[in-house]
């Protein structure tokens, strides 16, 4: 089973931003797919970085100076009123229009779509994290594969082992 190569796991094809993407049209996808996170990839779609909602959140705090529970909703300006004279409606702008690149993190694990997904659990598990791009050969992003994608396949392993 852990043996399964990530490529029949992963989730493909897989959602990403360019590295000009504005951080509003990122926060509306993460929104509206439910995501927690999306690889950012290059002309070529080879990797070039990955954001997640904590990276946004860390972003965010650093730019207003407070914690921001609800992003979609500060860059909808409904939260304007929380933001007080004009110098807090300008770090909106400012935070809405920022590109993937400026907030993404640039060292990207990525794994091949034949690493057995035993290794992509360690490489979770080791570096703390929830989702790996998954690249074929020329480093093109081909998936990519969560721990929700590992947990399915194992509940489908039990089930048809009846564990």
């Amino acid at each position: 089973m852990f043996n399964t190569p990530i490529k029949e796991i992963m989730t493909s094809p897989v959602v990403s931003v360019k590295t000009d993407t504005p951080l509003r049209e990122l926060v509306q996808l993460l929104d509206r797919k439910f995501f927690s996170g999306v690889p950012v990839v290059d002309e070529q779609d080879r990797v070039v970085g990955i954001i997640s909602e904590r990276d946004l959140l860390k972003y965010t705090r650093i730019v207003i100076g407070r914690p921001c529970r609800d992003l979609s909703a500060l860059l909808e300006e409904k939260e304007a009123t929380a933001v007080d004279s004009q110098r807090g409606m300008e770090m909106i702008e400012l935070i809405a229009s920022s590109m993937a690149s400026t907030l993404m993190t640039k060292e990207v694990i990525t794994l091949h779509e034949d690493t057995p997904t035993i290794e992509a659990v360690k490489v979770m598990n080791r570096h703390q994290i929830n989702r790996i791009p998954v690249v074929d050969s020329d480093q093109k992003l081909q998936g990519i594969v969560t721990r929700a994608n590992v947990l399915n396949m194992i509940e489908k392993w039990t089930d048809n082992n009846q564990l």
